[in-house]
């Protein structure tokens, strides 16, 4: 019998929403450290995502 490996399928949504907090953070210490003023739209995306962690958990 042969085996035929399947197509790559998804990056589980959890790992997308995790690199992507971290992503924010990293952005919003960038700013914070260049005395920018942080997007609200940052701030609010990051709040969602934490959340949605805290839900799942």
């Amino acid at each position: 019998m042969i085996y035929i490996k399947p197509p790559l399928g998804l990056t589980p949504r959890f790992i997308v929403e995790e690199r992507r907090i971290d992503e924010i953070k990293a952005a919003v210490t960038r700013y914070f450290d260049a005395g920018r003023k942080v997007p609200a739209d940052w701030i609010a995306e990051y709040n969602e995502l934490v959340e949605r962690k805290g839900h799942e958990e």
